[in-house]
């Protein structure tokens, strides 16, 4: 997780070798030397890059058949916070003027060099001193004021040969053994062996031989009280010109109590090692002197964790949340504690699937190259992979939304590790939400944040070409890229209308039309908070779904004709209470040709009960 900077700490991008193209993923030329007939860019599934001026792209998608859409994906590189107004505007048209392309980024060979890890220090005899006391910061805010930090009396519970756990005094036996025992194998068997070989160990800054775990039931309670993490590890430990309470200089992390034996709590000590391990690579060992920025940082524990194949609890919702609003999570953050991102999960969620991308088409040898490098940030990735970060995020944008399409073909760039229109752990994953525009209907005008994408479907027009505007502030950096989508492809959409039952749960009637003209076998309907909640282990709790049975049920088939409509029948949500936050709801199902398709609605439950109680389907 996020690690609250040190105080006086210092601050301070994949993907392909060059013989690795994504084909398609740039326009050729329009036309050949030697050849006067001119080449049609205009191709199902070929991504092309958009040219922006000062803020404005402006493009003709050709005359197309019925039924035709062109995905268009509008993304917001710079750095900056914002955010940026942007308006896509999409008018008919009765002629097609030539495309500019964006030029092409320089490419480079990859570096995946860095120094090697040193020999491996041996483990240590005796045993830790039974008492140790600990500065936690419990305390929201200035990580420089000493009133945010509370003095921790921790009591040695477990030592293996590479950790040894203490456990705050106040908490008592909360911890029950098979989870000592668990946390000291998974370290001493797995995860410490495996960065000991890969990047070198922590340092060991207290020289006392071991890696040390501190585990308290605050970790439930931080931020005042306002927010609970399951672990993390801060760089100002590690630090040894910060000392109590700013800094326990000690290699350490920190881990909840509420943590139990098994997969989650495993995934848990491998992602914040990784932290630990890559604090000291960069701040501790390289010599600027400054730690990995926070979204390279995360993103790069997220990956050693997924690795370890422990389990994707600490992952499935954060991807879930980003794909259902890709516009308001930055990707590229520095430090997300001083962004008040700290709990942000949709942001991590981005960071993951960026890098799981660049692995699945680099190899695992990056993420190797990335902690060991001295570089940080954009420039340690884009000298890691030898492309720019901005071809880098617009072949990443595309498979978000071509990974998966089409099960019986994988396109060139496509995800191979993971499936962003399949399951994720048992989360129903639909790709990235988009927005629908009609040629002459509203105006698509979204609030984007930097580093992140919007979706939109434009539909073709009855009278020709569809003329295309996207228009934003120069300083947004807009990025532009068009892709025509394969035609028939089934188009599911829905709509859902909520209402509060004398018992103050939420049900809903959900109305599902195809309006294209390809019948679509719907397979599940799956509805979560539209932003999680703080708390991660409250993410799955107004969250829940019905497979093609409960489908079935609900609307009386799970087959929904071409040009058909389905409506549900009340489908109480459980846990979603009258005046919950909203709601996302996401009805997936393939179409005739097998290819994944989706439909988006999300709802604000009103806390007002104006639904009698009736036989309703539940929701798991």
């Amino acid at each position: 997780m996020v690690r609250p900077r040190s105080p006086s700490a210092p601050r301070s991008w994949a993907v392909v070798a060059l013989a690795i193209v994504l084909a398609n993923a740039r326009a050729g030329p329009t036309e050949t030397i030697g050849d006067p007939r001119p080449l049609d860019p205009w191709q199902a599934g070929r991504p092309l890059a958009i040219e922006v001026r000062d803020g404005r792209s402006t493009f003709d998608i050709p005359a197309s058949p019925p039924g035709s859409r062109t995905l268009v994906i509008v993304s917001a590189l710079s750095t900056a916070r914002g955010p940026f107004t942007i308006r896509l505007v999409a008018r008919p048209s009765v002629e097609t003027n030539p495309i500019r392309l964006a030029p092409e980024g320089p490419a480079r060979l990859p570096r995946l060099d860095g120094p090697r890890p040193g020999p491996v220090p041996a483990p240590v005899a005796g045993l830790p001193p039974p008492l140790r006391t600990f500065h936690l910061m419990v305390g929201g805010g200035d990580v420089g004021l000493a009133s945010n930090y509370r003095a921790v009396e921790g009591r040695l519970k477990a030592v293996g040969q590479r950790l040894q756990v203490y456990v705050d005094a106040r908490d008592g036996d909360a911890v029950a053994p098979e989870t000592l025992r668990d946390l000291v194998e998974t370290f001493d068997e797995r995860v410490f062996p495996d960065a000991a070989v890969r990047f070198g160990p922590a340092v060991d800054v207290d020289r006392d031989g071991r890696f040390t775990v501190l585990m308290s039931s605050s970790l439930a309670r931080l931020a005042g009280g306002n927010a609970g993490v399951d672990g993390f590890v801060r760089g100002a430990d590690l630090d040894l010109r910060l000392g109590a309470p700013f800094g326990n200089r000690c290699d350490m992390m920190y881990l909840s109590t509420a943590l139990k034996a098994g997969p989650h709590l495993r995934t848990v000590v491998a992602h914040e090692y990784t932290h630990a391990v890559n604090f000291s690579r960069k701040a501790l060992a390289g010599p600027l002197g400054a730690e990995e920025e926070g979204w390279l940082d995360e993103a790069l524990a997220h990956l050693v964790e997924d690795e370890h194949g422990f389990s994707r609890s600490n992952l499935d919702y954060r991807v879930s949340a980003f794909l259902s609003r890709p516009e308001r999570y930055r990707l590229v953050v520095e430090d997300y504690y001083a962004s008040g991102l700290f709990r942000s999960h949709g942001n991590r969620g981005a960071t993951y699937l960026f890098l799981r991308w660049c692995v699945d088409r680099q190899g695992p040898g990056l993420v190797d190259a990335l902690i060991r490098s001295e570089r940080r940030g954009i420039a340690n990735l884009e000298t890691a992979t030898g492309s720019t970060f901005a071809d880098l995020f617009r072949r990443w944008t595309v498979a978000l939304y071509l990974s998966g399409l089409d099960p019986a073909t994988s396109p060139d760039g496509a995800y191979r590790s993971i499936d962003p229109r399949g399951e994720f752990e048992d989360w129903i994953l639909a790709g990235p939400r988009a927005s629908s525009v009609t040629p002459g209907g509203p105006d698509d005008c979204w609030s984007a944040e930097g580093t992140s994408a919007h979706y939109a479907l434009v539909s073709g027009s009855a009278t020709g070409s569809v003329s295309v505007e996207v228009i934003g502030p120069p300083e947004a950096r807009l990025q532009v890229t068009a892709v025509p989508l394969p035609v028939g492809l089934g188009r599911p959409e829905l709509a859902v209308r909520p209402s509060t039952g004398p018992d103050g749960e939420v049900r809903v009637r959900a109305e599902v039309a195809e309006s294209d003209g390809s019948p679509v076998r719907l397979g599940a309907l799956a509805w979560e908070s539209l932003v999680p909640p703080v708390d991660a282990r409250l993410a799955g709790s107004r969250r829940g779904g019905l497979d093609m049975l409960g489908i079935a049920s609900a609307f009386g088939t799970s087959a929904l004709p071409a040009h058909g409509l389905l409506r549900s029948r009340p489908i109480r949500l459980a846990g979603v209470r009258g005046g919950d936050d909203p709601i996302v709801f996401k009805a997936v199902g393939t179409d005739a040709k097998g290819r994944r398709v989706a439909a988006w609605a999300v709802v604000s439950p009103s806390s007002k009960p104006d639904m009698p109680a009736s036989e309703d389907v539940d929701g798991p």
